[in-house]
């Protein structure tokens, strides 16, 4: 088996300030860091932009720019629409200013009940063919990520996720480890359905029942099998994780690099 070295990543912290994160990245030996527009902090990062870049580059350090979560990307009301539009293209030159090639976005969620659900979809695949097309222009590209088990939630089920992916050219896709627990697959299984579109992965376990963020070995994931498919396919990262506070970040990377080196 190759014994090519893994890619690890952190998603920054809720709490911290983003130099508190890219430190505690650097100190840390990780090789990406994914910046999260989720939190307060990073809103407006403009007056930011140089000195986020000199430490990455100084550091060989990668970065990912990943959109909020709320954001409710499969609307079908037009002036949200544009809304999500404008926000992501917002979200693109961010990236492309930071020297990112890649920004995360998640799916969203039903407007409406049952078999609208349909209308959701059509919507997301709309609305997504117009970002990857701005995506383009700045060179960045866009990463659909699956989402957990919910009612409300689309790309859950991988045939959902996998329909989107093959619609929409040119998109790619970040492959949340601990939300294809949730779907009723295992996540070596669920990255088989995916693995020509993955580009990115989020670590975390849980039980399989609804997405906890716990650290490895906290829920149950099979990570020994699902790290030796990645070797299998050649995917060697980035391997972010997501996962809260920094201790159970490094708990975490030290059990994850002892299990790689197991899957063969």
């Amino acid at each position: 088996m190759n014994a090519k070295k893994p890619q690890l990543g952190v998603m920054g912290q809720l709490s911290s300030d983003i130099f508190d994160d890219l430190d505690f990245v650097v100190k840390n030996g990780f090789d990406w860091f994914e910046i999260a527009l989720d939190w307060k902090q990073n809103y407006n990062l403009d007056s930011r932009i140089n000195k986020i870049k000199k430490i990455s580059k100084d550091n060989n350090l990668n970065l990912i720019v990943h959109t909020a979560f709320y954001l409710p990307t499969s609307t079908m009301i037009p002036e949200i629409r544009k809304a999500v539009i404008d926000y992501s293209q917002k979200s693109i030159i961010l990236a492309k200013k930071l020297g990112a090639d890649r920004l995360t976005i998640h799916p969203g969620y039903r407007e409406m009940p049952g078999p609208a659900i349909n209308l959701a979809y059509e919507s997301l695949i709309n609305n997504l063919r117009k970002i990857v097309d701005i995506g383009n222009k700045y060179e960045v590209n866009i990463c659909l990520e699956n989402l957990d088990r919910m009612f409300n939630l689309l790309c859950w089920d991988v045939k959902d996720y996998l329909n989107v992916l093959k619609s929409v050219r040119g998109i790619k896709a970040t492959l949340d480890i601990g939300h294809a627990h949730t779907a009723g697959l295992t996540p070596d299984k669920y990255l088989m359905k995916v693995k020509d579109y993955v580009m990115d992965m989020h670590i975390h376990d849980n039980s399989g029942e609804h997405d906890e963020h716990k650290g490895i070995g906290q829920g149950n994931i099979n990570f020994e099998k699902f790290l030796y498919t990645c070797k299998r396919i050649g995917y060697y990262g980035p391997f972010t994780f997501e996962l809260f506070p920094y201790e159970n970040i490094l708990d975490s990377k030290q059990k994850f690099l002892e299990l790689w080196e197991k899957a063969r």
